[in-house]
């Protein structure tokens, strides 16, 4: 099936006959994303969003669910375990956790159960790249629906006069924060430089008062420190190292887990604290080279390695009925401690080659991850200070997966082919391969008490992607594209062991995991005048071999689990982004994300519940002819879940899946800017105050669960930030 697609989709390329000059704006935004080589906005072949420095300064983001809140066909997953809550992942097109996360072209940890997404500082940033659409091409495995791109600040996007000096205060009503960011940068003759200090406390996001659950109690502290130094060594020859360190600690009293709970043994838990630590420490350098010869005319060589510790500590004070519900009960303490830890060694080396009409780019990716995830939960019955180590039918300390070192080596390539003035051909593929090597130890032995067997795997793949752009008119641009993404199956779907005889069930290992696999057929068109631009995409992505849990059997009165290959799945969609020039000081933005999904499961058909419903957001910009003040107000339209999606089956019950109704929220921006030195910003979030659920948050939860007012979102909030720039 591929391979016709790709047939007829060169044959379409070559048969268009449209000839048309366009000379291209200069100052227009320059995408990186797309190919890995920088390209013109206009001319970028498939959806790609950017988000400026400028923009997440005036919305005040502070996380990844405010990044991607105002882009269609992108979404948030928020996610509660443990009693945090937390942001997981994103949903683009449908396709949920299929996004490589990236910064300054590393990859960011993986996130695991009871851990987010949230380990960079917004503040940080000089602009955020998002490609909707796989991705693999350019950066290798996970990329099945798009990638995620972070760039941080250089001191050159600074400095005027040869230095830079700024403070930043910032308080945030919905959680209280508090924030102080320092940032000082310099650019001498050979060399530059920039620093950044950023600190933060906050408490827990507020829940609408609505809702029937409040938000579990918390109080917080981020710390982040970002160093960045330029060195040119000649006028070809130029040095970059990077150090970027954050650390973050929060307290919580997990009021959501307080109650009796009565399976497997009754106990009745009066209060429970947590105590959530990380880490994440990521140090570069890269040798940037310009000079021209037979072999590239500019390349980059970079090693990176990167750090990520974090854990989450429990303390349950509570009475356990030990001998049943008639005997008297014991106090008992549960302390749980459950770490998540991963380290990223890497080296690329990226070359860039124009010969006539081809702008080609071509490199290597080496990179090491290591990944460990120990458990330990110990139970201590405070009459007689006797503490045991096996608790609810598992043995401790333990872990599910093993110790895994993932090897990933790839070779790249990226031709853009411009056929005249007006036509460009691009096409990309990338040869990756891949090793998961484990270490068993004791720990993972109190976990695999039925000794199934881990195993190593390695395989390879080939993406492919295929793109043709071309001028249609003097104000119209159409462009397709076919991409393909995988993802391969990683240390926990393949080799997750579990078994625990007082819940009655088992998780078994799978070496025998096939990648998933997307293909995405992508057409749009895209249109400017003076007063006025647009762009209208329409998508249809298929993803075979999708990785899930099943319950695959019974044995020893266990219900047998495994991660397999099973659904295959089937996206459409429609995006269209409009934005116009109403007068010179007010503009009007509009974008509107409609999709559908469906599910295989052999014969039958089921919609698929990750596809987000319906969305619109109308935007209105006003800016003085002073530039001193600007107000910005975006309104955000979201249709209903659909109807009629398959239950949610959860230890061997199944029940109706969750719905929501549809909301409007309007949000209000401004900022005064009295002089160089000074900027006020103010922002009113939820205006009318709205109760309402995102569809990414709690799709696959069932209408009954009793802890779904967790994932509720917060209602009006107010924030406010100063800056002083000496």
């Amino acid at each position: 099936m591929k391979n016709i697609r790709r047939v007829l989709l060169v044959i379409l390329f070559f048969s268009s006959s449209y000839t048309f000059s366009y000379e291209p704006d200069e100052t227009e935004e320059i995408i990186v994303i797309a190919s890995r080589i920088p390209t013109l906005a206009s001319d970028v072949i498939g959806s790609v969003e950017s988000i400026s420095s400028e923009e997440l300064e005036a919305q005040m983001v502070n996380s990844l669910e405010q990044i991607v809140r105002y882009i269609p066909g992108v979404s948030a997953h928020n996610e509660s375990q443990y009693g945090r809550s937390l942001t997981e992942d994103v949903h683009i097109r449908g396709i949920h956790g299929g996004a490589i996360f990236l910064i300054d072209g590393i990859r960011i940890s993986d996130s695991y159960t009871g851990y987010g997404r949230d380990t960079v500082d917004v503040d940080l940033l000089k602009k955020v790249e998002i490609m909707k659409g796989p991705s693999s091409v350019e950066y290798g495995s996970d990329g099945l629906a798009g990638t995620i791109a972070y760039f941080t600040k250089d001191p050159t996007d600074l400095v005027d006069d040869g230095k830079y000096l700024s403070i930043t205060t910032n308080y945030i009503e919905k959680n209280k924060q508090e924030k102080v960011n320092l940032l000082a940068a310099y650019d001498k003759e050979n060399t530059s430089g920039l620093i950044q200090l950023v600190n933060r406390s906050l408490e827990e996001t507020k829940l609408h008062e609505d809702f029937s659950l409040k938000s579990n109690p918390m109080e917080g502290d981020q710390q982040s420190i970002f160093a960045k130094l330029n060195v040119s060594l000649s006028n070809e020859n130029k040095l970059t190292f990077i150090a970027d360190l954050q650390e973050w600690e929060s307290e919580w009293a997990i009021n959501s887990e307080k109650g009796f709970i009565y399976f497997p043994a009754p106990r009745s838990i009066s209060s429970s604290s947590g105590d959530d630590e990380g880490l994440r420490e990521r140090f570069s350098v890269t040798l940037e080279v310009s000079n021209q010869n037979s072999l590239y005319d500019a390349a980059s060589l970079s090693y990176y390695a990167q750090e990520t510790e974090q854990s989450q500590i429990t303390i349950q004070n509570q009475v356990s009925f030990f001998g049943g519900m008639q005997a008297a009960p014991t106090p008992t303490m549960r302390i749980r401690d459950f770490d998540f830890n991963q380290s990223i060694d890497g080296f690329t080396f990226e070359a860039f080659k124009s010969i006539g009409n081809h702008q080609m780019v071509y490199g290597i990716d080496i990179e090491d991850t290591e990944t460990e995830r120990p458990r330990m939960l110990t139970e201590i019955n405070l009459l007689t200070g006797i503490p045991t180590n096996i608790v609810d039918g598992e043995i401790y300390p333990n872990k599910t997966f093993p110790d895994s070192e993932t090897k990933r080596k790839a070779v790249f390539f990226n031709d853009r082919f411009n056929f005249s003035d007006s036509s460009v051909l691009n096409i990309g593929f990338r040869y990756d391969d891949y090793e998961l090597n484990v270490s068993p130890d004791i720990l993972l032995t109190n976990a695999n008490i039925l000794n199934y067997q881990i195993n190593n795997t390695e395989d390879s793949a080939l993406s492919f992607k295929l793109g043709y752009l071309k001028d249609l008119s003097e104000n119209l641009t159409g462009f397709i594209q076919y991409a393909e993404g995988f993802k391969a199956p990683d240390y926990e779907s393949s080799n997750t062991v579990l078994t625990n005889y007082l819940y009655f069930y088992t998780v078994i290992p799978n070496p025998d995991l096939e990648p998933e696999e997307s293909d995405t057929l992508e057409m749009g068109l895209r249109g400017s005048r003076d007063k006025d631009s647009w762009e209208l995409a329409l998508y249809q992505s298929e993803v075979n071999g999708f990785i899930h849990p099943e319950a695959i059997g019974f044995n020893r009165g266990l219900g047998i689990y495994q991660y397999q290959n099973a659904e295959n799945v089937e996206i459409r969609g429609i995006e269209f982004d409009y934005e116009r020039s109403l007068t010179e000081q007010l503009s009007l933005k509009l974008a509107i994300a409609i999709s559908s999904g469906d599910l295989f499961e052999g014969n039958e058909k089921h919609p698929l519940p990750e596809v987000d419903p319906k969305e619109l957001i109308f935007g209105l910009n006003w800016i003085p002819t002073n530039d001193k003040l600007s107000l910005q107000a975006l309104l955000t339209l979201s249709g209903k879940s659909k109807e009629n999606l398959e239950e949610v089956c959860l230890n061997n019950d199944c029940w109706p899946r969750v719905q929501t109704s549809g909301f409007a929220l309007l949000d209000i921006f401004t900022s005064y800017v009295p002089n160089d030195n000074l900027g006020f910003r103010f922002a009113i979030e939820n205006v009318t105050d709205k109760k309402y659920l995102r569809w990414a948050s709690v799709s696959q939860l069932p209408a009954n669960d009793s802890g779904l007012d967790l994932y509720g979102q917060n209602g009006r909030s107010i924030s406010a930030s100063f800056k002083y720039t000496f």
